[in-house]
């Protein structure tokens, strides 16, 4: 949206791109698609498909007239989710895009399917692209796009665009075939790769810091407006010499524009930038997965008694104030600690065995007197 001193300028500027975004769909539609029977998407793919089967039956419908219907519940609803602003703005997109496609009659340019599906969705997604950027909205894919985003913002329009037209590609495999429904997702995949980049810009995730006389006001609409969390910290001006607050607040890059216009209204001479950020994890942006690591984690391991022949060998750390020990030294005190019980139960049996010993020679020396005798009484 564009940010203006007087509200009826920027409204009639935001009317005028979002005509200009629907006319823009409008020539693409007519000059690359139709008359390559390339499947639109969305709910102008759906309107397409019905007015075919109709006229298989002798029933001839427009489009724009089916499109209108088709989108009916779902202005509705998004009247109630999306504020009056934008069911404005959306009435307007729908109404001027179902005039596009009947005014923009134009004859094709090329009659090669794959050059048509890439220039068809690029221009196309420009289109779609401007009357997102300026909070309007063509009804059918986009609009479902922006009540999605509107609650969950890390969902993008054009992600979501590029899933319903996916479904209705699905469905026109069955009725004009494989190839066609292919080149078909060729164009739907580029347009909504387009209209991304326009509503979005090249990244995702952006950081705003602000300085303003009113911060509470602007950290208050940032979270009832954007649904995003704001820090505010103090800070020193070195040039005024006074305190200030800075506040800092990651938003997707589709609130870009929401943002600058809600600092806008509240301080005109508020001091703002942006800094592009690779990655957020948290609430509101990506979550944070737990993964199996292979590191390994050493805990307090309690130290070992052991007794070996009547005497105390008792383990003392390396380090009397550490709590961990490392790999090796868990390792080595295991060590030590076996060969102390093997020691230990050789001591503890040696008595039984050194019985044992006794007691045979007792009986070899037996054995050997009693033989002396007997070999004495021969003689």
């Amino acid at each position: 949206m564009l940010n203006t001193k007087n509200p009826y300028v920027k409204h009639t500027i935001n009317i005028f791109i979002i005509i200009l975004g629907c006319f823009i769909m409008g020539i693409a539609f007519n000059i690359f698609y139709e008359p390559n029977n390339i499947l639109l998407g969305g709910f102008g793919g759906i309107a397409t498909i019905i007015s075919d089967l109709l006229a298989k039956v002798n029933i001839h419908i427009s489009i724009s007239i089916i499109y209108l219907v088709i989108n009916t519940v779902l202005y509705i609803f998004a009247v109630k989710t999306l504020g009056k602003t934008f069911a404005i703005y959306a009435i307007i997109g729908i109404l001027t895009y179902s005039l596009a496609l009947e005014v923009c009659k134009l004859p094709s340019v090329s009659d090669d399917l794959l050059l048509c599906s890439i220039y068809g969705g690029v221009i196309y997604g420009i289109g779609i692209g401007l009357i997102i950027r300026f909070g309007g909205s063509t009804g059918g894919g986009d609009m479902l796009g922006c009540i999605i985003n509107h609650k969950k913002p890390k969902i993008s329009v054009g992600w979501v665009t590029i899933f319903v037209n996916t479904i209705v590609i699905v469905i026109s495999l069955f009725i004009y075939g494989l190839n066609l429904s292919l080149y078909s997702l060729i164009a739907i995949f580029i347009s909504g790769k387009t209209s991304d980049l326009i509503t979005e810009g090249p990244k995702s995730i952006r950081a705003f810091y602000i300085i303003s006389s009113n911060p509470d006001a602007i950290c208050s609409k940032l979270i009832t407006e954007l649904h995003r969390g704001a820090t505010s910290f103090e800070a020193y001006g070195k040039y005024s010499g006074n305190h200030i607050q800075v506040i800092l607040c990651l938003v997707s890059a589709h609130q870009v524009q929401m943002l600058k216009q809600i600092v806008y209204d509240i301080d005109q001479n508020a001091f703002l930038f942006s800094v592009s950020v690779k990655e957020a994890i948290g609430k509101g942006f990506h979550k944070l997965e737990k993964r199996k690591s292979f590191v390994i984690y050493n805990k307090k391991v309690k130290k070992p008694n052991t007794t070996v022949s009547n005497q105390n060998f008792t383990t003392s750390p390396s380090n009397q104030n550490s709590n961990l020990k490392s790999e090796n030294d868990l390792l080595n005190e295991n060590i030590l600690v076996n060969d102390l019980q093997k020691e230990n139960l050789q001591n503890t049996t040696t008595p039984q065995n050194d019985t044992n010993l006794t007691q045979d020679e007792n009986k070899v020396n037996k054995e050997l007197t009693e033989q002396n005798n007997t070999n004495q009484n021969k003689k």
